[in-house]
């Protein structure tokens, strides 16, 4: 589902907080995050910064989050990752 009300600007409109929120909340659920923690707030940033990048599609977000955090789990596990 698309964002609705996505501004290029910066700005972070009510909407777009609260697909943010559930992207937030489903991936703390899926990876077993507690709220606050350091893993959950290194979640919210990195959604912040996607959003701030341009990036409004919920799919895509929630996407890239994923990958994002499978990568930082291969790099914490010693597993050596590959740049394309």
């Amino acid at each position: 589902m698309a964002v609705q009300h996505s501004s290029r600007s910066g700005i972070v409109y009510p909407g777009d907080m609260e697909t943010l929120k559930h992207i937030y909340d489903d991936l703390c659920t899926e990876r077993g995050y507690r709220a606050g923690s350091p893993a959950a707030e290194d979640l919210a940033k990195a959604a912040m910064d996607l959003f701030a990048q341009g990036v409004f599609d919920e799919r895509e977000i929630i996407e890239s989050l994923r990958e994002y955090l499978d990568r930082k789990s291969s790099d914490a596990n010693g597993n050596a990752s590959i740049a394309a």
